[in-house]
């Protein structure tokens, strides 16, 4: 192989392994209480409040991020209200508050679909187009899935069915 196609080969291997390649890589979360957002291109809309962004969106929090190729935010860009994002996969990641003893580690909850839609202000998930859905030893796969963070209940459909595969707890 000549060097210019090991480059070429390593060029690629790069890119393919880059933020892209899984869920684990863009949507790790912040260190602090900082919310990093970053698009090729954003721009307000006329209402207030509502900002668009287009070209790799991703958006950093404490305690979640999302991650596609566009994106609306609803509300303050600090703390907004909804946030609507679109890709090939769009994805979303957030620490869950344990529910049982207050003590316990946040559970990580990743999801991704064509389409996710995140209201912040109710701790709602909806997500849209071969949505899947990850939680501590589940996946669940759909076209369609509402997830209600809260509460830790889900409702799933669409064309295909569901899919659901978990892994029991040992005791």
């Amino acid at each position: 192989m000549t060097r210019s196609a090991q480059l070429v080969v390593l060029c690629l291997l790069i890119f393919l392994s880059g933020p892209r390649g899984g869920l684990a890589g863009p949507l790790d979360f912040s260190s602090n209480d900082t919310v990093t957002v970053t698009a090729e291109r954003a721009w307000e809309a006329d209402e207030d409040d509502v900002i668009h962004f287009s070209g790799r969106f991703e958006l950093h929090a404490p305690d979640w991020s999302l991650f596609g190729d566009s994106a609306v935010v609803y509300g303050k860009l600090d703390d907004p209200e909804r946030v609507v994002v679109e890709g090939s996969p769009a994805r979303i990641a957030f620490l869950r508050a344990a529910q049982s003893d207050d003590d316990a580690e946040p559970e990580r909850v990743d999801g991704e679909a064509a389409y996710v839609e995140y209201f912040r202000s109710t701790d709602r998930l909806i997500m849209r187009g071969a949505a899947s859905l990850v939680r501590k030893d589940s996946t669940l796969v759909s076209e369609v899935i509402e997830y209600d963070v809260e509460v830790d209940r889900y409702s799933a459909s669409g064309e295909g069915g569901i899919q659901v595969q978990f892994s029991p707890e040992d005791d």
